[in-house]
């Protein structure tokens, strides 16, 4: 919205500073000084475990934490403080994920889950906690519309009653209610006479003692029976390590080549375990088809995961969200963020639920989530049709509204179960009761999640919310044979008949299948429909590209191109790793859709850099008077080459390379970023924006100062609120872009330099694309 104030103004530039300074968690020597209290430990995904006499108290909360201190052979804590930022842009994580802690002190040590927070993140944790535990309300489950108009009518006859599949599984347990407030006890921050003004003061009461936690802003103090035991600054309640902790197994030492060639059909897996098994990471897959994958349930980081390990976002542009358990969709909302704009495959009362928790989670309204990525609303029976293949989803029977499916490809099949409640004798009990009906409870005993396949991807666990193993040791030979199951430890696994899928690329499975027609063909116009050059091409420019574009091979250390070499093709990564060089600087690795060279062919330069084969390398070719062709009907496009072809080398990148948002992004962003980039040098007093102005632009610093100096005007402003932005800093007004608003303050050179323009309409454009980016922008004034 709108500032409306000068002090709003002035806040806004305050987010964007902080936002820079706190998402990452790197060493240093204040980490140091903390952790040299002996009761104070980092947990290695986030987080702050401290301990005291009466049992640990924990600041912040990111997923899987539980799993931490289980690990580390910590006591998991029953006390967990929220910090006052409860998720993490960077990272795109939630640091106040209260599902497992609370799960396991429920179910596994019969106690509440203590919550210490201000009394509106006590609302907004209570709300999430209250649909995660009871469902969505009637309202919101639309099962009923959800099935294709043109589906068998048993199959309609056998759709879930969702609300009472929902209300079973809530049903009290050895007594007790499974509720919000059965699972969580709230104790908010309030002030004390006691403490100075401006401090809050939070009091447990123990039959032994008192733990007091006091918020001093910046900090908070453990005060364990009148004893200081720690200090935690606020920031590291949502500070995220950087990297990310991954338990998921890496292909190659990080920073080394891995040459993974995509299956035509199959899945890798990224974590097999449940949500309390302490060495693994949660369930999720990518599901492998023509070469092109879907991720399934991504669990958490594993978009960093993917990119660390050398696997193109864009091979990756669609998420299968099973259902809205945190074990289930924290990796989803980073997938969506990372890069590309990504399409969500799931039904609508699963996609309603999912926004609406992240609304809260993230503090993001409900429209603007939508805006992040496509939605593909998924008709059970009905398929989806993806790269040749099919997909059929079912809803299976689980706490939450869930869905499994069916994937075909070629006369081959892999069925996945998702979370689901497998047992003939138990669902006939469930019918007998009427909780499901007799057509619902036949199709979940033969064609949900167990059916036959090459390959039934089946979960299993402790019954009633999930299948126990012997259920499935049940079933005949011909379904048996094919199945491998997921979500579940591997003690349990190896007493079973059943082979557990094992995480990482090397394990990946693969289902053979007879290739393609036009198989060539097809790679090179998915190609081409991801890369940004030629995304807008219709359908004739395209024709037009397959008949000019030839591929060529390299082998492992063969040179591509060399700086000073004539440039005479555009050149696209199709496979393999390419090493790119320039001036002497940290190479950059060039994969799947990657390119270079189009600047010198429109320029008439030669190449600035030395491109090298580090694995077998396929690239696509276009010679130079094609390209020149191709992009002289494109005026727009081939301005915007020129343009970037023209920039200091050096100091775009350093400018980009500063900024804490684009600094993480990949190649294919940054060429994308610096294609809209103009640069310019300033003088000193020089006005940028002049208030009253419209807002047309945005601007990145390169090597200038720039401020606002109204700001001092401020009451309350700090010295460090009148600093002037810097080498990185990008000066943004979103929401004034979008509705053609005015600026509210003057933007003036405090010290000559460069800066970079990006025009409105570009800006908007790039973000459209790059949501990750987008979310850093939509409330501030500056991103540093």
């Amino acid at each position: 919205h709108a500032p409306t104030s000068a002090k709003d103004l002035l806040a806004m530039v305050q987010r964007g500073r902080k936002r820079a300074q706190y998402n990452s968690r790197v060493d240093s020597e204040e980490l140091a000084a903390l952790t040299g209290n002996g009761a104070v430990t980092l947990l290695p995904r986030g987080g702050v475990h401290v301990r005291t006499r009466h049992g640990p108290v924990q600041f912040g909360i990111p997923p899987e934490t539980i799993k931490d201190s289980l690990q580390l052979g910590l006591d998991v804590p029953k006390v967990y403080v929220v910090g006052k930022e409860r998720f993490n842009l960077k990272f795109g994580t939630n640091t106040a994920e209260f599902e497992f802690p609370a799960y396991w002190n429920f179910f596994i040590k019969g106690d509440k889950t203590t919550v210490v927070c201000a009394a509106a993140a006590a609302a907004v944790i209570r709300q999430v906690m209250e649909e995660v535990l009871e469902g969505p309300a009637e309202e919101h489950l639309h099962q009923d519309d959800e099935y294709s108009p043109f589906v068998d009518d048993s199959i309609y006859a056998a759709r879930p009653d969702l609300l009472r599949e929902i209300g079973y599984f809530k049903e009290p347990r050895n007594g007790r209610k499974i509720e919000a407030d059965t699972l969580l006890q709230f104790v908010e921050f309030a002030c004390s006479e006691e403490l100075p003004a401006g401090h809050l003061l939070a009091r447990m009461a123990f039959d032994d003692g008192t733990i007091e936690v006091i918020d001093r802003g910046a900090e908070y103090d453990v005060i364990v029976d009148d004893e200081l035991v720690a200090t935690v600054p606020d920031w590291l309640s949502s500070a995220i390590a950087d990297p990310p902790h991954i338990l998921m197994p890496m292909a190659t030492a990080v920073g080394d080549a891995i040459d993974f060639e995509a299956p035509q059909f199959g899945i890798t897996v990224l974590g097999a375990a449940d949500g309390f098994t302490a060495a693994g990471t949660t369930a999720g897959f990518i599901l492998w088809m023509r070469g092109r994958g879907i991720l399934v349930d991504p669990p958490a980081h594993s978009a960093h995961y993917l990119r660390r390990n050398g696997i193109s976002s864009r091979k990756i542009t669609h998420v299968i969200l099973t259902h809205c358990h945190a074990d289930h969709d924290a990796g989803t909302f980073q997938k969506i963020l990372l890069e590309q704009r990504v399409t969500v495959l799931t039904t609508r009362t699963i996609m309603a639920a999912f926004v609406r928790k992240y609304a809260l989670i993230s503090e993001m309204n409900y429209d603007f989530l939508q805006r992040l990525f496509c939605f593909h609303s998924v008709k059970i029976g009905e398929p989806v049709h993806f790269q040749g293949g099919s997909i059929k989803f079912f809803y299976s029977l689980h706490a939450l509204p869930c869905i499994g499916f069916r994937a075909e490809l070629a006369g081959k099949s892999i069925v996945y179960s998702s979370d689901t409640y497998y047992d003939p004798d138990g669902l006939a009990a469930l019918q007998q009761r009427g909780i499901i009906s007799a057509e619902r409870c036949a199709s979940l005993c033969t064609d949900c999640s167990v059916q036959q396949a090459d390959l039934l991807l089946h979960e299993a666990g402790i019954a009633p919310i999930h299948t126990p193993f012997d259920a499935l040791a049940k079933l005949p030979d011909n379904i048996k044979r094919s199945i491998r199951v997921i979500h579940c430890n591997d003690a349990r696994a190896a007493e079973s008949e059943f082979e557990k899928v094992q995480p990482g690329f090397e394990h990946t499975i693969t289902i053979d299948t007879e290739p393609p027609l036009h198989a060539e063909a097809n790679q090179i116009l998915q190609i081409l429909l991801v890369t940004d050059i030629f995304r807008k091409f219709d359908v004739e420019s395209i024709v037009d590209v397959l008949s000019v574009i030839t591929t060529r091979s390299y082998s492992a250390g063969e040179p591509i191109c060399k700086a000073g070499d004539e440039g005479r093709f555009l050149r696209i990564v199709k496979a393999g790793i390419v090493m790119y060089e320039r001036d002497g600087a940290r190479p950059f690795e060039l994969r799947y859709c990657d390119y270079f060279g189009e600047g010198e062919l429109l320029t008439d330069a030669t190449h600035a850099a030395s491109a090298t084969a580090a694995t077998r390398v396929e690239v696509l070719e276009i010679e130079r008077g094609d390209v020149q062709y191709l992009f002289r009907r494109r005026p727009n496009l081939m301005a915007r080459i020129q343009q970037r072809a023209k920039l200091s080398y050096d100091a775009s990148w350093a400018a980009i390379g500063a900024n804490s948002v684009f600094s993480g992004f990949s190649m294919a962003q940054v060429t994308q970023l610096q294609s809209v980039m103009r640069q310019h040098e300033v003088g000193e007093g020089e006005v940028i924006w002049r208030k009253g102005d419209e807002v047309l632009d945005v601007v990145l610093v390169g090597d200038a100062r720039l401020a606002y100096r109204e700001l001092a005007d401020v009451r309350g402003a700090t010295r460090e609120d009148l600093e002037p932005f810097g080498p990185g800093a990008l000066l943004v007004n979103v929401y004034a872009l979008e509705n053609r608003l005015r600026h509210e303050l003057t933007l003036t050179a405090e010290r000559a330099g460069t800066i970079f323009h990006v025009i409105g309409e570009d800006l908007l454009d790039f973000l459209d694309n790059n949501p990750g980016a987008f979310i850093w922008m939509r409330d501030t004034l500056v991103v540093c």
